[in-house]
C-alpha cells in the first residue's frame, strides 16, 4: 500500500498539480509551438458529439447537449485554427518545418478529421433543422473532404518512405493517423446517406467503400509493423501507451461503414443494384463482416487499456500530451459500431454495451479537457523543447538491413560472426562487402 500511495502521489504532481512548471515565456513565442496535435481535442470533441447522437437510450435534451457540444467544436477548431494561423504568419518557416518533422506531420491528420466529424455532425443535428440548401452544402464539403484527404494521404506517406528516418524501434501508432482521414469517408458517407437523393447517394456510396477499404489494408500492414515492435522491443514508454488506442479505430470504424453504407445501398436501389433482393442481401452480410472484424477492435480497445494502466501504476514518469486525445477518437468508431451491430441483430445487450463505453468516453472526455488546460496553464504544452516540434528525428537504419553501413560501426551483434557456416555445416568465404547477407 505505501508503494501504491507513492506511486499516487507522483501521478497528482505530474498530471493535477498547479504548480508552474517552466518560467514565463510570452504567449507569441510559446504559439511558435502550437502544433498540429492540438487539432486532436477538437478531433475528440466531434466524436463525442457523434456519441451523443447515437446512443440509443435517450431522455429529453440529449440532442441539445449534442448541439452544445458542436458548436464547442466548432468554436475550439476556430481557434485552434486562428493560433495556427498566427504561427505560420509569424514563423513562416514552421510552415515547412511542420510537414517535414517526422512526428509532426502525422498530426496534420487530426485537422482533416475534425472536419469530418464536423460534416458527420451537419446530418445529425444541422440538417433535421435546416432547408434543402444543407443538402447541397453535405455533398460538396464531402467530395472537398474526399480529395484533400487523399491528396494529404498520398503525400505525407511519400514523405515518409522518402525520408525513411523510421527503425523498428521507433515503431508507433500514429504511423497510421494519415491513413485515418481517407478511410473515414467511408464513415462520413454512411453518416450522412439519409440526407441525400437516391441517384446521388449512389457515388457517395461507392467512394466510401472505396476509400473504407484502402483505410482498412493500410491500418493491416502497418498493425502488423507494430506487432512487430511490440515482440521484439516491448511495449512503448507508458505517456506514449493511450496512442495505442488508434488501432481500436480502423476496424471499428469499418464495421461502422459497412454497415451504415449498406443502409444507403439499400436506399439507393435500383441506381446501384439490379436484383429486387440485392440490397437487403449486402445488409445481411455487411452485418457479419462488421461482427467479424468487431473482435479485432475489442481486442485492441482491451490491450491497450490494459497497457496504460500497467504502465500507470508504475514509477515511470507520466506527462500529458495532446495525442492523448486517442483514448477518444479511435474508440467512438467502436462505440458506434457496437451500437449499430445492436440494432441489426436486435440485441440490448450489444446496444447497452456500446451505451455504457460510450458514458466511460464522455466522463474521459471532460478529464482529457481539464488535463490540456492544466497543462497549458502550467507551461506543460505549447512551450518551448515540450511539443511534438522539439523532437529530434529518430536515427536513420544503420542495422544490418543495410548494405550501406560502415563495416566499423557494426552492431556487436553483427562483431562477433567471423564466418558463414553452409548449410551442410562446413565454412565458406564471409560474403564480399558488397553484397553482404544476413
Amino acid at each position: 500500500m505505501g508503494e501504491l500511495k507513492e506511486i499516487l502521489k507522483q501521478r497528482y504532481h505530474e498530471l493535477l498539480d498547479w504548480n508552474v512548471k517552466a518560467p514565463h515565456v510570452p504567449l507569441s513565442q510559446r504559439l511558435k509551438h502550437f502544433t498540429w496535435s492540438w487539432f486532436a481535442c477538437t478531433m475528440a470533441t466531434g466524436g463525442v458529439g457523434l456519441i451523443i447522437g447515437s446512443f440509443p437510450f435517450r431522455f429529453y435534451g440529449l440532442n441539445t447537449i449534442g448541439k452544445i457540444v458542436y458548436i464547442l467544436q466548432i468554436f475550439l477548431f476556430s481557434l485552434f485554427g486562428s493560433c495556427m494561423l498566427f504561427r505560420f504568419i509569424k514563423y513562416p518557416s514552421t510552415i515547412k518545418d511542420s510537414w517535414n518533422h517526422h512526428l509532426e506531420k502525422l498530426f496534420i491528420a487530426t485537422c482533416l478529421l475534425s472536419i469530418s466529424t464536423f460534416i458527420d455532425m451537419l446530418a445529425i443535428y444541422a440538417y433535421p433543422d435546416t432547408g434543402e440548401w444543407m443538402v447541397w452544402v453535405i455533398r460538396i464539403l464531402y467530395y472537398i473532404y474526399v480529395a484533400v484527404s487523399f491528396i494529404y494521404c498520398v503525400m505525407a506517406f511519400f514523405t515518409i518512405f522518402n525520408n525513411h528516418v523510421y527503425t523498428i524501434e521507433t515503431a508507433s501508432p500514429a504511423w497510421i493517423l494519415p491513413i485515418f482521414p481517407p478511410m473515414i469517408c467511408g464513415v462520413i458517407a454512411g453518416a450522412v446517406n439519409s440526407t441525400q437523393p437516391a441517384h446521388q447517394l449512389k457515388n457517395m456510396v461507392i467512394f466510401g467503400i472505396l476509400f473504407q477499404g484502402l483505410g482498412f489494408w493500410v491500418y493491416l500492414l502497418l498493425f502488423a509493423v507494430n506487432v512487430l515492435r511490440f515482440f521484439t522491443v516491448g511495449l512503448a514508454k507508458p505517456q506514449d501507451r493511450p496512442g495505442m488506442f488508434m488501432f481500436v479505430g480502423p476496424p471499428a470504424f469499418s464495421g461502422l461503414a459497412l454497415i451504415n453504407i449498406a443502409r444507403g445501398a439499400m436506399g439507393s436501389r435500383p441506381y446501384i443494384f439490379v436484383g429486387a433482393n440485392s440490397s437487403e442481401y449486402l445488409g445481411f452480410v455487411s452485418t457479419f463482416m462488421a461482427i467479424f472484424i468487431w473482435g479485432l477492435a475489442a481486442w485492441c480497445y482491451c490491450l491497450a487499456m490494459v497497457s496504460f494502466l500497467a504502465g500507470f501504476f508504475t514509477r515511470a514518469p507520466l506527462k500529458f500530451a495532446c495525442g492523448w486525445f486517442a483514448f477518444i477518437f479511435p474508440n467512438v468508431g467502436f462505440v458506434n459500431c457496437t451500437i449499430e451491430i445492436g440494432k441489426m441483430i436486435d440485441s440490448k445487450a450489444f446496444q447497452m454495451f456500446g451505451h455504457i463505453i460510450g458514458v466511460i468516453l464522455c466522463i474521459q472526455w471532460i478529464l482529457l479537457m481539464y488535463l490540456m488546460v492544466r497543462a497549458f496553464l502550467v507551461n506543460d504544452l505549447c512551450y518551448p523543447g515540450k511539443d511534438e516540434d522539439a523532437h529530434p528525428p529518430p536515427k536513420p537504419n544503420t542495422g544490418v538491413l543495410n548494405p550501406t553501413f560502415p563495416p566499423e560501426k557494426a552492431p556487436a551483434s553483427l562483431e562477433k560472426v567471423d564466418t558463414h557456416v553452409t548449410s551442410t555445416g562446413g565454412e565458406s568465404d564471409p560474403p564480399s562487402s558488397e553484397h553482404e547477407s544476413v
